[in-house]
């Protein structure tokens, strides 16, 4: 099982094993709040096979992990169907040292 978390977290994972490509995309109710994360060059294993585990317990910023490296090829997905929550975690900067995590 793995709930997920925050975004920014599920993009630098899927980066460590990516190369190149889109990682996500988010799109807000304006089309200019929409954004694209992409993979900058560099991967940790350097393309050695990966196999990635999930289950119905799998979530949110682990669904975007695994479907990024699934779509890139870099990864083969094995497990049950996932929970297809479809939301993650943002943490929003407020004045001063606060911060405020947004679902």
């Amino acid at each position: 099982n793995n709930p997920g978390g925050l975004l920014t977290e599920a993009i630098s994972v899927a980066d460590s094993f990516l190369d190149s490509g889109e990682i996500v995309s988010t799109r807000g109710r304006n089309p200019e709040d929409g954004e694209r994360f992409n993979a900058t060059p560099g991967d940790l294993t350097s393309g050695k096979p990966i196999v990635v585990l999930i289950n119905g317990g799998s979530a949110s910023a682990s669904e975007i992990v695994a479907g990024a490296l699934q779509d890139h090829r870099r990864a083969i997905v094995v497990g049950t169907k996932s929970f297809g929550k479809g939301s993650v975690q943002t943490v929003m900067p407020l004045r001063g040292d606060g911060a405020m995590r947004k679902k």
